[in-house]
């Protein structure tokens, strides 16, 4: 490293990001005053100057710089504006638009896309959804806007030429626009391990760019003047394609290579790529903490370390081997990233990236040939385009059949940043192993080359190593956590509670909202995937209020693709049940999963779990859905907590009057604080020392209501309200309990 001073001064400057971003990132305190200013959901008028516009699933997306309220001009800011149609304004013009302000919503529960980090590396403050776009002055030609318009004539053109789903994916691969993009192929590529392929890369600036630059260089071009159209082209495909980091990584890097040969001295990888992490963190130091630049740099630091050492260890003689071994060393080097992002490991995805990346240059080629070519004619665009639409389809097929072969996915859940940093360590240990092995190899087949080959010991310390690297990847598994673990989720305004016990398995309380749209596919199954859960034993069902069962729905058709295995579902036993119960019902039973009916007085006994029903009466008759809702106790030795669902009037009298009230470690709040439930008398019952509300900041409520936090409060017990603190954790060996917050509020 004293031959690379800028590794070394890249390092420490990403260290100090860390020091000075890291606290931030981890307690959810992203947004600074500034971007906490504007009201949420306030509709206004924005005057700006568009900076950037892309397509999108809804529209287009138009980054707005300079963007204040019209009656505060002072107040400047980035944001990002979703108008439903195309719009005349061109990159540079000021426009005026109307629409409601959003504030960036930071990660609240484990797994849940983080929407304000994923802006602030963007440097963007606020969303806006757009309902009314004026032109208040045109704006000097912007060379930006006409490569935005090339893009969206080669994106219809792919579209003319391309069967809908081949065009899609074409254009996600030479344009970087994925919002045609169906979820299904998303998630195929995704689940198989080779989503980086429909993704612009390293690979394709590296295919496209490079390979210009060595045809000018056959035509007679000289390196400066090769090398200074490729950089050209490259700078402005970067732009025509989106300026993803990856593409940025790779153009700055491009260009160091191509310097070196103009220079005629030796290209360094690992100098390029502190430039290029230098460049891309000096604009935004936030986007360190992203998935696409993790796994871009990550994937060239394995292919430029790791890879060259297993490749000298294990495949010198063999390009089998060879290739095989350098997948692995990327592999290996992006793991933990993976795990931490997307929570599985697609087991085939090595061979599958073996077999799929050769083929990478031959769709590119054929896509690109085939647009070019449709300009003389769309019969002649298809026919140079039928290489791309075949390999697609191939692609599609072989990763549908790997995803159909055991195991194809591993679900470990997100590992711990412990477990991370112990990994990488093990990573660098074993590498520096393979390298001294490796050197003194080459120094006895120097001097003795008829040893070439043998088996010696040195191949054994590799060996050894490679088995301690395989065997560290089980740090990436290991959470360390108490017996029983209650997770009280952010689902906004409503409920969804899920029980892990180390022995019983996995059960959900409950899962809906009123105020957040697709809770199951956005924060449910997140949260599961992150925790490394593929089978819930059971969900109870509270009532059925869509703020308790909206995420369900969603979960049981997740269960008939696969996503996540469902043992049981109990339902409260009534009378009297109503559309929305009769439809629960049906779809519980379409799926084949077992009902079970409770009602006072059933216990429910697994491993060291016990669960005694207290609501609601069997078979009784009830006016209101939120009366009857299911109440049980949970009782793990000397801990207990009691579910309540949103239990009120009728149902709260009966409760009262059972006598099976009594002191409990946590109360899970009925109607998520409401005014008119869980009065003084069943509170003096229960004397929670730890009182937990889930509902949605904002709501129109009012939960939880000052009325019930003053009577609460009387019994000195803990408050803890997912709208302020996201998810609340509770862990507990039956004697202690510990209450983890997933934010800070």
């Amino acid at each position: 490293m004293e031959k690379r001073p800028i590794c070394m001064g890249v390092l420490f400057f990403i260290i100090v990001i860390l020091i000075f971003t890291g606290n931030k990132v981890r307690t959810g305190v992203i947004l600074n005053e500034k971007e906490l200013s504007l009201e949420n959901g306030e509709k206004l008028w924005l005057l700006g100057e568009i900076e950037k516009k892309e397509p999108n699933t809804e529209g287009i997306a138009i980054t707005l710089k300079g963007a204040h309220p019209e009656e505060a001009p002072q107040e400047q800011y980035r944001i990002q504006v979703y108008i439903s149609k195309e719009t005349s304004c061109q990159i540079g013009d000021k426009i005026r638009v109307y629409g409601k302000i959003k504030r960036l919503q930071v990660s609240k529960n484990k797994g849940m896309f983080n929407q304000a980090l994923y802006y602030k590396a963007k440097n963007i403050q606020y969303t806006c959804n757009g309902e009314e776009v004026q032109l208040v002055e045109t704006g000097k030609v912007s060379w930006r806007e006409g490569i935005y318009q090339i893009r969206m004539k080669l994106y219809f053109r792919l579209q003319e030429i391309f069967p809908e789903n081949t065009a899609e994916l074409l254009a996600a691969i030479l344009l970087g626009i994925k919002s045609g993009l169906e979820e299904e192929t998303k998630n195929l590529y995704q689940k198989a391990g080779i989503l980086h392929l429909i993704s612009i890369s390293g690979l394709h600036i590296s295919c496209i760019g490079l390979g210009l630059y060595h045809f000018l260089r056959k035509i007679g071009g000289g390196f400066g003047v090769s090398g200074m159209i490729t950089t050209i082209f490259l700078v402005i495909y970067g732009v025509l394609s989106g300026e993803s980091v990856s593409a940025q990584r790779a153009i700055i890097m491009a260009f160091f290579m191509m310097g070196a040969w103009y220079l005629g001295r030796s290209y360094d990888l690992l100098t390029a790529l502190s430039y290029a992490a230098l460049f891309i963190l000096l604009k935004s130091p936030y986007q360190l903490y992203q998935a696409g630049f993790q796994l871009s740099f990550g994937a060239v630091l394995g292919i430029g370390v790791v890879a060259p050492e297993l490749v000298r260890a294990f495949g010198r003689n063999n390009k089998l081997v060879k290739a095989i071994v350098t997948n692995l060393g990327i592999q290996l080097t992006t793991l933990p990233i993976i795990l931490y992002y997307y929570y599985e490991i697609p087991l085939y995805s090595l061979l599958l990236n073996l077999v799929l990346v050769p083929c990478m240059s031959i769709i590119l080629c054929s896509g690109l040939l085939g647009v070019a070519c449709s300009f003389l004619g769309i019969g002649i665009g298809k026919f140079w385009g039928s290489g791309a639409i075949l390999l697609l389809k191939a692609y599609e097929k072989m990763a549908d059949i790997t995803l159909h072969l055991p195991f194809s996915n591993i679900r470990w859940g997100q590992p711990t940043l412990t477990g991370i940093c112990c990994y990488y360590l093990l990573l660098v240990f074993c590498v520096f192993v393979f390298h001294k092995m490796n050197e003194r190899k080459d120094k006895i087949f120097q001097e003795e080359s008829h040893l070439y080959g043998e088996f010696g010991w040195e191949d054994k310390v590799n060996l050894c190593g490679f088995g301690v690297l395989l065997l560290s990847c089980l740090l990436l598994k290991y959470q360390p956590q108490e017996p029983l673990k209650i997770t009280m989720l952010d689902v906004g305004q409503g409920d969804g509670i899920v029980i892990e016990e180390s022995n019983a398995g996995v059960y959900l309380v409950d899962g809906g909202s009123s105020d957040v749209k697709q809770v199951g596919k956005y924060r449910i199954l997140p949260f599961l995937k992150a925790e490394g859960i593929s089978k819930i034993q059971g969900i109870f069902i509270s009532h059925m209020d869509s703020d308790h069962i909206s995420g369900i729905k969603e979960l049981l058709e997740s269960h008939s693709q696969g996503e996540i295995e469902i043992g049981q579902v109990y339902l409260p036993d009534i009378e009297g049940k109503d559309e929305a119960y009769l439809g629960m019902e049906e779809k519980i039973k379409e799926q084949n999963i077992g009902i079970t009916y409770l009602s006072r007085g059933m216990q429910l006994k697994q491993q060291g779990l016990e669960i005694e029903l207290l609501q609601p009466v069997s078979k009784g008759l009830y006016q209101e859905r939120n009366e009857y809702s299911m109440v049980f106790r949970l009782v793990y030795q000397d801990f207990s907590m009691l579910f309540t669902g949103d239990v009120e009037g009728q149902g709260e009298e009966e409760l009262l009057k059972s006598g099976k009230l009594e002191k409990t470690t946590i109360l899970k709040t009925a109607h998520h604080g409401s005014e008119y439930t869980m009065g003084e008398e069943t509170l003096s019952c229960i004397q929670p020392e730890v009182t937990l509300i889930s509902c949605g900041a904002d709501n129109s409520y009012g939960h939880p209501h000052k009325g019930f936090l003053d009577r609460v409060n009387k019994f000195n017990s803990k408050v803890y309200v997912t709208m302020n603190q996201g998810a609340i954790t509770v862990e507990t060996d039956g004697a202690h309990m510990i209450i983890y917050e997933k934010c800070e509020q």
